[in-house]
């Protein structure tokens, strides 16, 4: 079941992903660290977006797109944007297209 962040009213110092130590805010019900990095999440309506230009490119099928989406709702580190950034969606995306489709990583690893 997916927890309706509360922000607690202190911060812990964490390292960020350049190395510096940064205040962070964490939930008081689950205790997940909050995502302070100008990379935050997107919501899945950005990547179904991708999805319908990727289709009409590359013939993707109903069926292979409700697997992506399937999945992509399914995975919980994928839908809280309140930890995930934006580059670990991206991973996740390009990891559940080429498990669904023939779709080359070349073609995934420009700027979405």
């Amino acid at each position: 079941m997916k927890c309706e962040h509360k922000a607690a009213k202190d911060k812990v110092w964490m390292e960020t992903e350049t190395g510096a130590a940064k205040k962070h805010p964490y939930c008081k019900k689950c205790g997940t660290l909050k995502n302070v990095s100008s990379d935050k999440g997107k919501k899945l309506g950005h990547f179904i977006i991708i999805l319908s230009k990727l289709r009409k490119i590359y013939k993707l099928s109903d069926a292979q797109l409700r697997l992506i989406v399937k999945e992509l709702e399914s995975r919980e580190d994928f839908c809280d944007l309140w930890w995930v950034s934006y580059t670990r969606q991206r991973k996740i995306f390009k990891e559940i297209v080429k498990k669904y489709s023939s779709i080359g990583e070349d073609v995934l690893d420009p700027p979405l």
